[in-house]
């Protein structure tokens, strides 16, 4: 009959995600590394310490790299140099939700808007006009997050049509257009405070910055030359601010529908 010190020592040798021996302090299979006992504050507070202080965690290599070349990073990650760098996706997740909560605490993202008028005077605007008006302006105030799920995939699948020459499909060219986009999302959130103080809210610096990137990156990722790379950016840009748009105004009339008729 084994004993309950046995039976620990025993749980101790296993991988407590997978179940295979352990012949280290990482499993040899999925990667994890093995933690004595239960889990508790400590051992999350230090987890997330070690992660945020690393120089050779994921984030910051993500982090640096990104800085340095983004159309680089993006061609590693698609060539399967993935382990030393985060999933595209998910840091434009992070980094979105980490500026959509900056612009929202600062009250930036609510007078963004309120900027979204076509007039001014209710004798000129038709109650249905207005109507539209005010969902446009709740969907841009408190859905930017859907507007952005959507808009960005499609403007993924602009640009993978756009540069077809250079023969990225869809999935490369929208995990680069999602390093680019969350890089340019965490660089704009430093800003986001400062703007609050100075009372300059804007989505300006953001685009600007974002615009910034993808000329930057684009370079190496389609590989072009600078003329080119500027000319994508101008044509990219023109590409966005029409999409999203669009998107919000479908989003708007979906909404108009569901609390009209349903």
């Amino acid at each position: 009959m084994v004993s309950n010190t046995e039976s620990v020592a025993q749980d101790q040798l296993s991988c407590r995600n997978c179940g295979l021996i352990l012949q280290g302090q990482y499993c040899h299979d999925c990667g994890q590394k093995h933690f004595d006992g239960r889990l508790n504050t400590t051992a999350m507070v230090t987890q997330l310490f070690e992660a945020l202080t690393e120089s050779n965690s994921t984030i910051w290599q993500t982090l640096r790299k990104l800085i340095r070349n983004p159309g680089k990073v993006a061609l590693q990650y698609i060539d399967g140099g993935r382990a030393q760098y985060l999933n595209p996706i998910r840091f434009l997740l992070v980094c979105f939700t980490i500026y959509f909560a900056l612009m929202v605490i600062t009250g930036a993202q609510v007078e963004i808007a309120n900027r979204v008028t076509l007039f001014t005077s209710d004798d000129i605007v038709g109650v249905n006009t207005q109507l539209f008006l005010d969902y446009l302006k709740r969907v841009v105030a408190f859905q930017m997050d859907v507007i952005i799920f959507f808009t960005i995939p499609i403007l993924a699948l602009i640009v993978r049509w756009q540069y077809f020459r250079a023969h990225r499909n869809y999935a490369e060219t929208f995990s680069f257009i999602c390093f680019v986009f969350g890089l340019g999302y965490l660089l704009a959130s430093i800003l986001v405070p400062f703007q609050a103080l100075l009372d300059m809210n804007s989505a300006y610096p953001k685009n600007i910055i974002t615009g910034c990137l993808f000329v930057y990156g684009a370079k190496t990722f389609f590989e072009m030359s600078w003329p080119m790379s500027i000319f994508a950016g101008a044509v990219t840009a023109m590409a966005y601010f029409i999409t999203m748009p669009i998107v919000s105004t479908i989003i708007a009339v979906i909404e108009i529908y569901i609390d009209t008729w349903l």
